[in-house]
């Protein structure tokens, strides 16, 4: 089979892979707003087609059961992924073709691909803001846990104390409130919720 890379999208609310030898081939793996290595400047728009089982999972053989057929397009711009779409059955040619048109139509408008950037950047910044705040729970953990080694008593700011460090203090293990701490129940505390996302009506109020 060879090398490929992979784009990640959504049919039916399940996740497909596309496998693609188009471009680096280095088993690279896009998902929407990934640059993707090997591909060519402008508006670019390509096509496959998946058949998937009764479960909704991609199937690869012809041998193998296929429920039902679909005709997916993936559109790069200036070699960023930035759009997909599912069309049912398979497409014949000039079918195809006019949905090849169309995307390459829509995406030519440097307005929309300037704000997709923008939606992208604003998304990446949230997660890498989430992740550091993660971060600096676990350095918190590790340094409380290592003061109670020490003897030390941990004492909250002005009477409050931390979930964490409670549960330090009753004596679990490290590894069990380092786990806690990144689960998503933990990080949607509003005390750390540094990553989450903003009111999308904020913008507007008055």
């Amino acid at each position: 089979m060879g090398m490929f890379d992979s784009f990640y999208i959504e049919v039916d609310g399940h996740e497909q892979e596309l496998q693609s030898k188009r471009f680096d081939c280095v088993l690279s793996h896009y998902r929407l707003g990934d640059w993707v290595s090997g591909s060519l400047p402008g508006v670019r728009v390509y096509f496959d087609r998946l058949c998937l089982g009764g479960d909704g999972k991609q199937v690869y053989r012809a041998e193998d059961d296929c429920a039902s057929k679909t005709t997916v397009f993936i559109v790069l711009v200036q070699g960023v992924f930035v759009d997909f779409q599912v069309h049912k059955d398979e497409l014949a040619a000039d079918a195809i073709n006019l949905v090849l048109g169309e995307l390459r139509e829509r995406w030519s408008d440097s307005a929309r691909f300037q704000g997709f950037m923008v939606d992208i950047l604003r998304t990446q910044q949230q997660q890498i803001a989430s992740l550091e705040n993660r971060l600096g729970r676990v350095q918190a953990i590790i340094t409380n846990y290592r003061r109670l080694k020490a003897g030390e008593k941990l004492e909250g700011i002005l009477g409050f104390m931390r979930e964490e460090d409670r549960k330090l203090s009753a004596g679990e293990e490290p590894l069990e409130v380092i786990a806690w701490a990144l689960s998503d129940e933990a990080t949607s505390d509003g005390l750390w919720r540094s990553g989450s996302n903003p009111d999308p009506l904020a913008e507007y109020l008055l």
